[in-house]
């Protein structure tokens, strides 16, 4: 039992003393983790620009549509096989022969025809040499019938077979003028197997080639006349652009007060020999005047909200402003004051700005 009691004791003396050993550690550690100095912040170096109101003005790429108001599509007026036709570059001068269709079957149909008016020609002489003598009959048995030579009803047979004559005779001569207006109508077709140019110009396209068959109703090809182009843009209607640019040229934007699937048309003229139907990348002028001008980088924006940070001292406020106008250039803005200077840099650095970070910045 008194060595039960002496072991116990002994267990409770080696605790205290560890535990006191161990307290000893802790606050022996804390007193050293106190004693290093804290770690030193450093600014954060971003550039700024100061706010200033000054003429600018701003650009948006786009692509344009080049048209040409003098170009002109010729469409084939019959359905025939291609025998010539001028290929797509061909410059060519007015009244110059730029495509032939084959006009044997019309050739073919008019020749019938002409036989045909032969062919009745000579049924109206025959009717007509059978006229002239049952006309003379007629005469001599109206004497006949004067001393009642004859009978009458021999007689007014006679003179109904003279009107069924004239009538007859009347109608083939009727036959012939309808099937020579259909020869005219051959021959006016016939002419359209021909076709010339209607002006000076460049064959811009060419729908069919030779051996093919031209449709009627259909193109056959496109000249390009002249040098003058117009560029058509189509932008949204928020969008108000005043100027095109194309390289070192630039023209003044018409509204044409039309659409094309919701978009607002404009268009320039300019003097290019570039064919009608291409496209060109051109920059459009969206603003231009005096305005607050802030770069892209000056500017941080996210969910609808654009913001500016404002440098005060070595920190930087985020202040809301209005985007006027947009474009590769900038922003024309208002809410901020001309004079104020803000930081310029990417989202990123802008966003540490925000937060509350020491700001140093070059001075310009």
């Amino acid at each position: 039992m008194k060595k039960s009691y002496w072991k116990i004791l002994l267990t409770l003396v080696v605790l205290a003393l560890l535990a006191i050993v161990g307290m000893r550690l802790i606050a022996a550690k804390k007193a050293k983790e106190a004693a290093i100095p804290p770690a030193k912040t450093y600014a954060l170096v971003v550039p700024s620009a100061v706010a200033e109101e000054r003429e600018f003005e701003l650009t948006l790429p786009y692509l344009a549509e080049v048209q040409s108001d003098s170009d002109t599509t010729i469409a084939s007026k019959v359905t025939a096989r291609v025998l010539m036709i001028k290929p797509t570059g061909t410059q060519v001068h007015r009244g110059e022969v730029i495509a032939q269709l084959d006009a044997s079957d019309l050739q073919a149909k008019r020749e019938a025809l002409r036989l045909k008016i032969g062919e009745i020609e000579n049924q109206i002489r025959a009717k007509q040499s059978d006229l002239s003598a049952l006309r003379k009959t007629h005469a001599r048995n109206a004497k006949l019938l004067a001393i009642q030579a004859i009978s009458q009803d021999k007689f007014d047979t006679e003179a109904a077979r003279i009107d069924a004559l004239r009538a007859n005779i009347a109608a083939l001569q009727s036959n012939i003028a309808s099937l020579r207006q259909n020869i005219r109508e051959v021959e006016d077709t016939l002419s359209y197997t021909r076709v010339v140019a209607p002006m000076d110009g460049i064959i811009s396209n060419t729908e069919v080639s030779e051996g093919g068959t031209a449709t009627a109703g259909h193109p056959l090809l496109t000249i390009a006349g002249g040098s003058t182009r117009r560029l058509m843009v189509r932008v949204p209607h928020e969008q108000h652009p005043t100027q095109l640019i194309w390289g070192e040229r630039r023209c003044d934007l018409v509204p044409l007060n039309s659409t094309f699937h919701g978009l607002d048309e404009y268009s320039c003229t300019l003097e290019t020999d570039v064919p009608a139907g291409n496209r060109v990348e051109v920059s459009l002028v969206v603003f231009s005047g005096k305005a607050l001008f802030i770069p892209h980088d000056g500017v941080l924006s996210a969910n609808g909200r654009h913001e500016v940070l404002v440098l005060k001292g070595d920190h930087a406020t985020a202040r809301p402003i209005t985007l006027l106008h947009e474009g590769v250039e900038g922003y024309a803005v208002k809410g901020i004051e001309p004079g104020e200077r803000y930081l310029v840099a990417k989202p990123d650095i802008l966003l540490q700005a925000k937060a509350g970070v020491q700001i140093v910045t070059p001075r310009k």
